[in-house]
């Protein structure tokens, strides 16, 4: 349960940066609504999976050497 978890993190997490910075990049030009709540917003929640995934990690590590 937890690697599908975990597989589904790192997609979400790719996704997320994709569209982070399609927004990044198009809202100068099309001045996209709220582009900058929604960036913040996004960029929380890729903060939050991200240390979800190096908890994750840094738990498996020290399992795996004790």
């Amino acid at each position: 349960m937890m690697a599908k978890v975990k597989k589904v993190s790192k997609y979400v997490l790719n996704c997320l940066t994709i569209v982070n910075a399609l927004l990044v990049g198009l809202d100068p030009i099309w001045g996209i609504p709220y582009a900058d709540k929604a960036i913040a917003t996004i960029s929380v929640l890729m903060a939050v999976i991200a240390t979800y995934l190096l908890g994750d990690k840094a738990i498996s590590k020290t399992k795996g050497e004790e």
